[in-house]
């Protein structure tokens, strides 16, 4: 049986770490592709703002099994995928995208 693996200990550098992974193009071009698809959608982003005001560090851990994977996926329909953005999981990327979107 194998070990699972350290959990970061700060989860916005994780995040930074990995988003800082995608060439800058493409990271633009995401996360413009996430500020038009929830333009409409402002409800949404106040929600995102309210949990990161409340949790900075760990605010998308009750969303990620719904909301988060869905974005997760989303992404990956629209041409923002792992091998698009020559990433190894957009697990560990989507979080910083839509902060990085909405802040």
């Amino acid at each position: 049986m194998s070990a699972l693996p350290d959990l970061p200990r700060d989860w916005k550098q994780f995040h930074v770490d990995n988003l800082n992974k995608i060439h800058p193009e493409k990271r633009q071009l995401a996360i413009k592709f996430l500020q038009g698809y929830f333009a409409d959608a402002p409800s949404t982003i106040q929600e995102i703002h309210l949990a990161i005001e409340k949790d900075p560090q760990t605010w998308w851990v009750d969303y990620h099994l719904t909301w988060g994977m869905g974005v997760r996926n989303l992404l990956r329909r629209n041409g923002f995928g792992e091998i698009d953005l020559g990433v190894e999981n957009l697990d560990d990327c989507y979080v910083a995208l839509i902060e990085s979107a909405f802040l």
